[in-house]
């Protein structure tokens, strides 16, 4: 029914650090799937078609990464995807919580623990600063990489 919702005993500031931390995650993602469409074309028509979630994205991405020419900035792009499949575990953590009630009484999600708002929090900063970095890496090495298939000879 029509704001049912409402009756779910959360309190707001936890729903609120969650829906960020979702969205967080979900624009690191996305930065991971334009940085392996740029390193392979047509890895985005893949990634989308297959559906994959998260955690074989960032085997895709760390594959990707590892297999290109050697260069400082792909040793940046590799340590960004190491970054983020560690992001995985955190983000799967969250969103697959088990719902409980906290030491303090409050409604929660538990994983290995119970998580709290400072857990969201620093979940969300976290996949805000890989995504950062990632879209620091994007905008520069991957936007004058050409895949060594689209090279001139």
């Amino acid at each position: 029914m029509k704001d049912d919702r409402k009756r779910q005993p959360v309190k707001a500031d936890y729903t609120r650090a969650l829906g960020l931390a979702a969205y967080c995650f979900a624009i690191c993602e996305w930065q991971v799937v334009w940085c392996c469409e740029t390193i392979r074309p047509g890895y985005l028509r893949k990634i989308v078609g297959k559906e994959l979630t998260a955690g074989p994205i960032a085997k895709v991405f760390v594959d990707l990464a590892r297999n290109m020419p050697k260069s400082p900035q792909r040793e940046e792009l590799s340590r960004a995807a190491q970054t983020f499949s560690g992001l995985v575990k955190v983000r799967n953590a969250i969103f697959h919580g088990k719902p409980c009630t906290g030491p303090s009484g409050d409604a929660r999600l538990s994983a290995r623990k119970v998580l709290e708002l400072s857990d969201l929090e620093d979940g969300a900063d976290s996949f805000s600063a890989c995504g950062i970095e990632l879209n620091r890496l994007f905008h520069g090495f991957l936007s004058t990489y050409k895949p060594p298939s689209l090279r001139q000879p």
